[in-house]
This record gives structure tokens, sequence and C-alpha cells, in this order.
């Protein structure tokens, strides 16, 4: 008998990624998207577009009853999801529909989450266990959520994801915002180029997800690769793929430096074999998919 999976955000670019897999595997995929069209078409696939803030959606879990609730949505808007109000809104529209989940049968609850839900204050790698005291407001609801969760005596998995990266994910984050402004033949000025971060790859990321999924893991699990950027390294990169390194400019800081980097003691072992995706082969296919965009847009 298929399993039946509920997944919120299924047009995002995780969400469409993790529903294209769980739909290849045999499994009924049942999708809640906002406003990004859902391009999925399958048997096995049903889409509906509603706005999960709203205090009376339904999402006929009653009828459906799905046996595993994947939760990719939240406020991604550009520049401005770190401090938003709507954070909290998320916080009360999640815990509404993972009570509804739980009541009609669900039996595990999957999260993506972030690494913004950790303190940045030290300069060592950031394990599962490492002080949660979230600056922004975005890692402060997430952090509400899965405190909610931890109490709601569901089996779940709650990932954090750190410095995602790749193809078409919204503007506003540095690696998309830099690859578009030079595509585009404009100035791009870097700040707090000597922050580290743990820079993973789109594709990778759904990999592990799925990965974690297929084993029914429990608990958090931290998504990075272990390694540490420069912030003034990766952009250079970029810039050096494009051949427009003279738009990129640097501006200093007095702020002290920051590392943000996955301790991967934890995910390496489940993970086995995994092999993460050369860095260079990553940037080169975002700026290639990111360009054809662009282009198709009558900007380039």
């Amino acid at each position: 008998m298929s399993k039946k999976f509920l997944l919120l955000g299924c047009s995002g670019e995780v969400g469409s990624r993790l529903s294209i897999s769980l739909l290849k595997s045999g499994s009924i995929v049942f999708g809640v998207r906002g406003d990004r069209p859902c391009k999925i078409e399958h048997v096995n696939h049903s889409c509906l577009k509603v706005n999960l803030l709203d205090p009376n959606v339904d999402l006929a879990i009653e009828k459906f009853k799905p046996e595993v609730l994947i939760h990719t949505a939240w406020i991604t808007a550009p520049n401005t999801f770190w401090e938003s109000t709507l954070n909290f809104d998320w916080v009360r529209a999640s815990k509404s529909i993972i009570k509804k989940f739980k009541e009609n049968g669900g039996k595990y609850l999957v999260v993506t989450s972030t690494c913004a839900e950790y303190s940045w204050e030290k300069m060592s790698p950031l394990s599962e266990n490492s002080l949660e005291n979230p600056k922004s407001i975005y890692g402060k609801a997430k952090l509400e959520l899965l405190n909610w969760v931890r109490t709601s005596d569901i089996p779940f998995l709650w990932t954090r994801t750190f410095f995602q990266f790749g193809l078409l994910e919204p503007t506003g984050r540095l690696v998309p915002s830099l690859i578009d402004s030079l595509l585009l033949g404009k100035n791009y000025v870097i700040r707090n180029e000597n922050d580290i971060r743990d820079f993973v790859y789109i594709k990778d990321v759904v990999s592990v997800i799925e990965n974690l999924i297929s084993q029914q893991q429990l608990g958090i699990m931290n998504i990075g690769s272990g390694i540490g950027l420069e912030i003034r390294s990766i952009s250079t990169k970029i810039a050096k793929t494009i051949g427009r390194e003279d738009l990129l400019q640097f501006q200093g800081s007095d702020r002290m430096k920051s590392s943000v980097v996955s301790n991967t003691d934890q995910l390496i072992p489940v993970l086995k074999k995994f092999q993460w995706t050369d860095l260079d082969s990553a940037l080169a296919e975002t700026i290639k998919v990111r360009a054809r965009s662009i282009s198709k847009s009558g900007l380039l």
C-alpha cells in the first residue's frame, strides 16, 4: 500500500524536489503551495493553492489522512524574512496544522528549519547540542515551534540547514543576489568579507533530507558540509566564474568576524558514503540556470 504524504511548500526549491522523489518511490503526495506555480504532473500528486496563515484554511487532512507531514513552507520574502513578525504567524499556523495531522492518525513529522536557531557567538563548529540562542525573529520563531513539537508526543525529524544555495532560490541571500547582479552587469558590495559560512548546495540538501526520511530518523539533524568558507573566497570564486571580478567590491567592517559551520559528527555516520557536490560544479550549474532564467525574462 502506498504511503501518504502531506507536503507543505510543494512548489518550493526543496519541496518540489522532495515531492518528485517521493512520487518516484510510489508514494502519494498531497501538496500545498502558495503563489509559486506547481509544475509536477503525476497521477499520485495533487496540489492545493492556499494561504496557510488563514486560520480558517481547510487542508482536508480528515479526508486524506496522511501518514507523514513534511513541512517546508515558511516566509521567504527576500531581505525581510529575518525580522518579519509574520514568522510568529507561521508558528501559530504550523501548530494548528500539526495538531490536526496528529489527531487524524499522523505518524511522522518532518520540519525543515535553520542553523539560525543556534547562538553564533563562538567560532567552533555547531553540533545538534550547541546552545540554542537565536538573535533573529526568524530563528526565535523556528525555535519556538521546535520547543512546542518537543512536547507534542509525535515522532519527528527536525533538520537545521546551514547556508543553502543553488539554482533558482529567491534572491536576498548572498549567492543568488551576487550571481544575478554580476550577470546583469551591476556592482555588488560585499560586507563582512571575513565571516566564515558553511555553504550547502540545494541538491545536496534535498538528497540528505530524502536519506533521513527513508531511515525514519528522529530528532534534530544538522544539514551542513562541515566545511567553512570565507565570504570573500566564495564571492571571488563566483565573480571569476562569471568573468566580472571588476564589479565586485569589498567594504570593510569593524565587527568581529563570525564562523557558522556545522559539526557533522552526527550526520556523517547516518549518510555513510554520501558525496557532497563539488563547489565549483554547484556554482557553475547555478550560474547557468540563473543566466538562462534572466535571459528568458528579457533582462539579459
